[in-house]
């Protein structure tokens, strides 16, 4: 799976429209195993460019499912990127308590995915725009746990993670989202 996305600040000059750097995100997932992706993610801003290699796992919620509970806890602990489908709110922080030596971890419900990034676990909340009719639980146009590797391609190019909260997809495999 690719996804091809643009980013752009959200924010709104209010006296003289300055072109803020544009930033190109190209992800592609390879499945390797059940809940188990390597993932490549190039970033392009101002003629640079930036390519990120990481091995992303969703960890299934304990006693989901015991075999696929037993394999997602060996790739886990190889994982550079978590994710878990969770509304707890501290769900990220123990996943990152209980496996150290992910980067990212992210637990992601409906319209809301809570990261924790780097080797201090700076916290990182990410929410969908919601469509005008107001639909509560709506989901992203580009997956949550796309969002969270590019956290990881952000971190390890020297870009603020917390940048990606501050982001709007422009365009995303052809189609025009907004955010």
């Amino acid at each position: 799976m690719t996804v091809r996305v643009v980013v752009a600040p959200v924010a709104v000059p209010v006296v003289a429209p300055v072109a803020a750097p544009v930033l190109t995100a190209v992800v592609t997932a390879t499945p390797e195993a059940r809940g188990v992706e390597r993932v490549r993610v190039v970033l392009r801003r101002l003629g640079t460019e930036y390519v990120d290699e990481h091995v992303r796992v969703e960890v299934p919620l304990a006693g989901a499912d015991a075999d696929a509970d037993a394999g997602a806890g060996d790739w886990a602990r190889l994982g550079d990127v978590l994710h878990a489908e969770s509304a707890v709110p501290w769900h990220e922080v123990r996943l990152g308590a209980r496996y150290p030596g992910a980067l990212v971890v992210a637990a992601h419900h409906g319209g809301v995915c809570r990261v924790r990034v780097g080797p201090r676990g700076a916290a990182l909340v990410l929410r969908t725009a919601l469509p005008a009719w107001g639909a509560r639980g709506a989901r992203p146009g580009v997956p949550w746990p796309v969002w969270a590797s590019l956290a990881h391609a952000f971190l390890v190019a020297g870009l603020p993670p917390r940048g990606l909260a501050g982001v709007r997809v422009v365009c995303g495999v052809g189609v025009r989202l907004g955010w």
